[in-house]
């Protein structure tokens, strides 16, 4: 498992090495206008594995591990909805378990550039919880918690294709047939790849 650990890390590391070095002299390339679609994984689970001294469990993350952007182009803005999951399904076996959570949220985003690199988004969302939001301390329930609440996040790009973001949320609902605030802090570090979508280009046969 640690030479596992050690050569995804050692991948991870030069896919952002090589992707910096490329993009040096391509500023100009970052975001050029058109819509995307962007894939994000949560690397905080690898991330806290390699960190010296780190005591944090790598499952205890954050409520998503896998986000999905669909983009359009308006005017200054991306635009367009997303659509987050995050699920555990703990071993009750398991020497140190951890509530088992299903988390699903879909909404609307937009995003703005900040610079060639920087970009901020935000967004409104409704949300499914169940189990609970897997951040650092919070309770293991066996509620199903149904809200909705916007969110706030900021990315930076490493190339022209690949950027680093974090996040954060607030969710107004119901759990246990009683109302329920949740703040879910930015404890994710998420890597996300943009691919520009297709234009279908109409042939005149004039």
């Amino acid at each position: 498992m640690r030479y596992l650990t050690i050569l995804t890390a050692s991948l991870f590391i030069g896919l952002l090495m090589a992707n910096v070095l490329s993009a040096q002299n391509e500023q100009d390339r970052f975001l050029p206008p058109g819509g995307y679609r962007v894939m994000g994984f949560n690397t905080t689970p690898l991330l806290v594995q390699l960190i010296p001294f780190n005591r944090s469990d790598p499952r205890v993350v954050g409520p998503y591990y896998v986000n999905w952007r669909s983009y359009v182009q308006k005017n200054d803005k991306l635009k367009g909805f997303k659509i987050s999951l995050g699920i555990d399904l703990s071993d009750v076996d398991d020497i140190n378990p951890v509530q088992a959570f299903f988390n699903f949220r879909l909404g609307f985003e937009s995003y703005r550039r900040i610079s060639p690199r920087w970009g901020y988004t935000r967004g409104f969302n409704g949300f499914f919880s169940s189990g609970d939001f897997n951040t650092p301390g919070s309770k293991p329930n066996n509620d199903v918690f149904l809200g909705i609440g916007p969110h706030w996040g900021v990315d930076f790009f490493v190339s022209s294709k690949v950027s680093l973001s974090l996040e954060t949320a607030l969710v107004i609902g119901t759990a246990g047939f009683g109302p329920k605030l949740e703040f879910i802090p930015p404890v994710a570090l998420n890597l996300n790849f943009w691919s520009p979508k297709r234009v279908l280009r109409v042939i005149s046969n004039e």
